[in-house]
């Protein structure tokens, strides 16, 4: 009798990336890789990604101010909103003229 073992893909894909950062310390260990940049490289990108996270911030919060201040400071309807409800008085007069109409027939 054979049993089916089913290894999951998360499985494979946990060991492949510890496969590959014990890789790149046997390198750094090893010295296959000078890494006298590689810490320079790091440096700056810490620094470019708090930058881009600050900017990111900034720009979610401006952006939610003004979208905030817009719909909130609009207290009136707008010229669509406004032709709809001037459309829906017209429907209503017609309606009334109909019903008389069918008044008049049915008599």
């Amino acid at each position: 009798m054979k049993l089916k073992i089913k290894t999951s893909k998360t499985f494979i894909v946990t060991t492949v990336i510890i496969a590959i950062i014990a890789g790149m310390v046997c390198a750094v260990l090893f010295e296959w890789v000078d890494v006298g940049n590689v810490f320079e490289w790091i440096k700056w990108f810490i620094f470019s990604a708090f930058f881009v996270i600050v900017l990111a911030l900034l720009g979610a919060i401006f952006l939610g101010l003004f979208l905030g201040h817009r719909i909130l400071s609009i207290g009136s309807f707008t010229p669509f909103e406004k032709s709809m409800l001037e459309m829906k008085e017209d429907i209503k007069k017609i309606d009334e003229k109909l019903e008389k109409i069918e008044k008049k027939l049915n008599k």
